[in-house]
């Protein structure tokens, strides 16, 4: 899977493949490297190609604070998965769609709501990950097509905002 890196400031893709006992990880367009790792609570202990190295890893709006060697790097990492369910079809008319099958886990508003560009309007969860889906318009909710708890196939319609 590549991602869309930012690490303060400098964006960069980073694909990770799962290896043998830890990950194929290549930054870039530089070769892959060999890493294993283990997260325990905020730190994250990694072994990249026989050197040992330990991040501390904290959580933020924007992505993570990550502090390697005692340098801390503002981070921020698209997954192309949630990326892909907040940029879902339909999203010039109102009409928010799912690009992969999943589960809603949760339903944020309701017929008559009134919301704005990126306001959340429902969970769903794909791929044992919970996906915030935000509204791609401004307006109003009009249809609400699934209830929490119903399973969705990829395409299908979930609400409409006019």
């Amino acid at each position: 899977m590549t991602y869309e890196v930012t690490i303060d400031g400098a964006a960069c893709s980073v694909s990770v493949e799962r290896a043998e006992g830890g990950w194929s990880v290549a930054i870039g367009e530089d070769p892959p490297r060999f890493v294993e790792g283990r997260r325990l609570g905020n730190m994250l202990h990694m072994l990249i190609e026989d050197r040992s190295h330990d991040a501390g890893l904290v959580r933020t709006d924007e992505g993570w604070d990550v502090d390697l060697g005692g340098t801390h790097h503002a981070c921020q990492v698209v997954d192309p998965r949630r990326k892909a369910l907040r940029l879902s079809g339909g999203a010039a008319s109102g009409t928010l769609k799912t690009s992969m099958p999943g589960r809603i886990v949760a339903v944020h508003v309701a017929v008559g709501d009134t919301v704005a560009v990126g306001d959340p309007v429902l969970v769903v969860e794909a791929m044992k990950m919970e996906n915030e889906v935000r509204a791609p318009v401004e307006g109003t909710v009009v249809e609400i097509l699934v209830s929490a708890g119903d399973a969705v196939e990829a395409g299908a319609k979930l609400l409409r905002i006019e």
